[in-house]
């Protein structure tokens, strides 16, 4: 059934997006004054006006990308909308259908890209479309993309009822001493029940037999179209209903020659002597259905448009899930400031040992470094120890294998990249890279959750962590960035350097107009009306140990490559100029031009003559020993442990604030940075069997009437914000595919994709 939705929004959406039309099954389809309902939409409708200025495709361009911003707005709207349909339901793949005026395109979304049809007149020629819906009414619910590995749980089922339930109410205790363990995993697992539109029971295959697991709401959710698309769940193992709770990832990885599934690599890693930090494997494997190995198709069908071409941009995603034993918190939870230095300091001595063992991980990124809490009874009481944890393995890589990149562009998280490497996409990460990426993670958490001079967080965020240069084929590293590692100094609006403070002694103090801050200060880029009551925070000295590493090591690059070209010089002839005048002509424009540059009246006097400085070689052999110490673990870790060793910098216990990227934040009013999660409610969201109905194979078609175009829709873009997902993400998201429609950040690895079109 199709309903018209250009009115309504589902209550679940926070971007409220709304397609024109949208395609129901008939026991879904709203009714009446209902709103609309992305988890059970089959296909979206979009309408515009004009076939060629609207369409959001463009047949003759490069990479099959509209030029013109309206078309370019117009592609990323439907792709926001495919973004939601993926988020909102389980699914392989999606189609839509975008008419345009009296033209129409049909079009077919995956993890890999978007294939679309070539335009036809569908008045003129109608049967297209009314094939295309007659043919996907009859198709199966595997064949229309639905993931069937994935069974809804309602809310009276025995799932529901005697598992999912009582586990997120009754805590695990200790038969001895009585005491709750694993309580945070718990209140995690009821939040998740608490905020589910639907619960699911999600079934795998791990190679030897069946595993089945219960979850509510994603605790992640990826914002990103193409790519990876991974959600994450605390779970329960039906194979151990009353046992610890787990964690489950729900991915698409990218099979590629020489990429190891991610559960191969814990499986090494935790072989032998376990190496502390790094999650432990339950299980892992590919998902399959009825109809074969769940794998994406744009690129093939790329490929059938592209015999001639080697250079498939589109890669195969493979649907893949793994479940560790470890529920980590984010790393936004630290406590203070001491205790993230140290839980960094931790998820590189895990880095460490995984190196030594030969892997070396190339994604280092804010959300994947996470807080493990351990726990144990120790004379009758509760004993937590909270360590650091890097995760995420999936673009780890064999120490031994080849020094090349193993795809044809960059791997890991743009925001956390070293600059070397978002300048040379073409070459391997090193340990250097991986060491510079934990200083951006470590600057990440602090510059959201510690008091500093940077009034604009939001801005200082876009401009050091999202920001890129564009020499129209490629992109690379930002300017604050790339600032940032060439002075080894950190600096925000107005270019004055960044500086972290202590809790205030007391409340500012205005001076009167014209008087100076006491000598002294704290600060000397604090507005000279305020008197500063806090001391430089003992951070400072962290970052400034460690940027001098980084520092040495970019001076040395470029001394050793002092003509760095981000692109190339054409050599080619060039067509003589219509306006050139006869060679033959004497020109005496050569000589004019020297004797202007030499005029004796413009030699500059000595003072402004400005001489080339040489590096010494005490001052070489200071920047030498400072980038050694990147390509050493323990060195590394001893430059962060530094100011810890110091007797003269005290580390405050209460400097934590409120994260400042929030943009409804009320410092006054927000007391807890972490509010536990509410009640599990005794008459959850989630529906009851009942009040979903009997399924159908099939859906009729009410109505194909065009009705003009939503207003207020053009060039929305989903962006999930939520409370409990820790991890900043931009306006294209952290590892969004989005490429096509203008990221405000460049895509790296497996999650830049291409389009095909068939």
């Amino acid at each position: 059934m199709v309903v018209a939705t250009a009115s309504k929004t589902d209550p679940a959406d926070k971007t409220k997006q709304r397609a024109d039309l949208a395609l129901y099954p008939t026991y879904a389809a709203p009714k009446g004054t209902e709103q609309a309902n992305w988890s059970a939409v089959e296909v979206f409708i979009e309408c515009k006006p004009e076939s060629t200025q609207d369409d959001p495709f463009d047949d003759k361009a490069v990479k099959f990308l509209p030029s013109s911003e309206r078309r370019r707005e117009n592609l990323g709207q439907i792709m926001s909308y495919a973004s939601t349909i993926f988020q909102s339901q389980h699914r392989k793949h999606q189609f839509s259908v975008v008419l345009l005026g009296d033209m129409a395109r049909i079009v077919r979304w995956d993890r890999s890209g978007v294939v679309a049809t070539e335009k036809f007149n569908y008045r003129e020629e109608p049967s297209k479309l009314g094939r295309f819906f007659w043919r996907l009414c009859h198709m199966s619910a595997v064949q229309r993309g639905h993931d069937k590995t994935v069974e809804e749980v309602y809310t009276d089922s025995i799932e529901y009822k005697n598992i999912m339930l009582p586990r997120a109410q009754t805590p695990i205790v200790d038969e001895a001493t009585g005491i709750e363990l694993g309580q945070h995993a718990r209140l995690l697992f009821a939040e998740s029940l608490r905020t589910a539109k639907m619960c699911y029971k999600i079934n795998m295959h791990d190679g030897q037999c069946e595993r089945s697991f219960l979850v509510g709401a994603p605790h992640f959710l990826s914002p990103e179209l193409a790519g990876r698309g991974t959600r994450g769940y605390v779970a329960i193992d039906c194979s151990n209903p009353k046992g610890p709770f787990v964690y489950l990832k729900d991915a698409w990885r990218v099979d590629h020659d020489g990429i190891e599934p991610e559960g191969n690599v814990l499986k090494y890693l935790n072989d032998g002597e376990k190496i502390e930090g790094v999650p432990t494997l339950v299980c892992h494997g590919d998902i399959k259905d009825r109809m074969g190995d769940q794998v994406t198709d744009s690129q093939e069908v790329w490929k059938i448009v592209h015999p001639d071409r080697q250079d498939c941009p589109l890669k195969m995603h493979r649907h893949y899930r793994i479940v560790v034993k470890e529920v980590g918190l984010s790393m936004s939870r630290f406590r203070n400031a001491k205790e993230l230095v140290y839980l960094i300091g931790l998820c590189i001595q895990a880095h460490a040992l995984a190196y030594d063992k030969g892997v070396i991980h190339r994604d280092v990124s804010a959300g994947n470094v996470l807080i493990c809490i351990k726990e144990k009874i120790v004379n009758g009481r509760l004993v937590r120890k909270r360590i650091g944890m890097l995760t995420d393995w999936e673009l780890s890589k064999r120490r031994k294998a080849p020094e090349t990149a193993r795809q044809p562009n960059r791997t890991g998280t743009w925001q956390f990249m070293s600059a070397y490497i978002l300048n040379h996409p073409e070459m391997a990460i090193q340990l250097p890279d991986e060491l510079e990426a934990f200083v951006h993670v470590l600057l990440f958490y602090a510059i959201r959750f510690l008091r500093h001079n940077c009034e604009n967080v939001r801005r200082f965020m876009q401009d050091y962590f999202n920001d890129f240069r564009n020499d129209g084929s490629d992109f690379f590293c930002g300017l604050a960035k790339s600032k940032a590692m060439a002075e080894g100094t950190i600096t925000h609006a107005h270019d004055d350097q960044l500086i972290f403070y202590c809790p205030p002694r007391g409340p500012a103090v205005q001076l009167p107009a014209g008087e100076p801050p006491q000598a002294g200060s704290s600060s000397s880029t604090l507005p000279s009306h305020v008197r500063p009551l806090c001391e430089t925070h003992p951070i400072n000295n962290v970052f400034k140990n460690l940027l001098e590493l980084l520092k040495a090591r970019y001076a040395l690059l470029k001394l050793a490559n002092p003509v760095a070209s981000m692109g190339t010089t054409s050599t080619s002839s060039q067509p003589p100029d219509v306006f050139d005048e006869d060679e033959n002509a004497e020109d005496e424009s050569a000589e004019d031009m020297d004797a202007f540059f030499f005029d004796a009246k413009y030699d500059p006097v000595p003072s402004q003559v400005q001489q080339k400085k040489e590096l010494t070689a005490a001052e070489r052999k200071k920047y030498e020993d400072d980038a050694d110490k990147l390509t050493d673990h323990t060195k590394f870790i001893t430059v962060l442990s530094a100011p810890f060793r110091d007797p003269t910098l005290v580390w405050p216990k209460k400097d934590k604030i409120p994260d400042q990227l929030r943009l409804d934040i009320d410092p006054k009013k927000d007391k807890g940075l972490t509010p536990a999660p509410g009640p599990v409610p005794t008459n959850p969201t989630t529906p009851t069997t009942s009040q979903v109905g009997t399924r159908t194979r099939s859906a009729t078609i009410r109505s194909l009437n065009v009705p003009p175009t939503a207003s207020g829709t053009r060039g929305k873009r989903f962006n999930r914000e939520d409370d409990d997902d820790d991890e900043y993400v931009p306006r294209s998201a952290k590892r969004t595919a989005h490429w096509t429609s203008m990221p405000s950040v460049p895509q790296t690895g497996s999650r830049r994709k291409g389009k095909g079109r068939a």
